[in-house]
């Protein structure tokens, strides 16, 4: 128990792909959309001329429907959210993915080469970004952080962490520098 509260102690910051924005755009673009449709099929007198129970059926069919396809469209967004976690500590960067099998990768300072911020002009408006880190070891890895809320003061924090030096003092004793 003493060990997870260690682990907690060093955490410097945690996140997960920030969907929010994504999610409220997508439903207002849908949202608009489904109100075009259904102005269209009232308009056009293929729902709504008697209001008979067939017509009924039809409004709320074409609202299913809607349904139906705004959840298929942001389910993507929940499954890259529940299925990626990043948590940076003092002397680590760690990066879990995976639903049923969790991959976890571990990037210390030893073997941080390089860092990569990318932001294309939606994820600047939405205010988030993708980092990536390459490492360095036998074969080149590059680890990809997705949707990162406010991404340049996580690069920066994930700088600072990576840029600190270790010093081995006496057998098992580490201290930074």
């Amino acid at each position: 128990m003493a060990s997870s509260t260690q682990d907690s102690d060093r955490e410097v910051w945690r996140g997960r792909p920030w969907i929010t924005p994504y999610v409220v755009v997508r439903t207002i673009f849908l949202t608009i959309i489904a109100s075009g449709v259904l102005y269209l099929e009232s308009s056009m007198n293929i729902i709504y001329r008697n209001v008979s129970s067939y017509d009924i059926q039809l409004l709320f069919l074409t609202i299913i429907a809607f349904l139906i396809i705004w959840f298929i469209w942001e389910l993507n967004l929940l499954v890259l959210r529940a299925t990626n976690l990043y948590v940076l500590r003092e002397d680590s960067l760690e990066i879990k993915t995976g639903l049923l099998t969790t991959k976890t990768s571990v990037i210390v300072p030893t073997g941080f080469s390089d860092l990569e911020l990318i932001r294309s002009i939606t994820s600047r408006i939405y205010g988030t970004g993708d980092i990536m880190i390459k490492i360095q070891s036998e074969r080149d890895f590059t680890k990809r952080m997705i949707k990162v809320r406010d991404p340049t003061r996580v690069a920066n924090m994930i700088r600072n962490v990576m840029a600190r030096q270790f010093v081995r003092l006496d057998e098992g004793e580490i201290t930074k520098k």
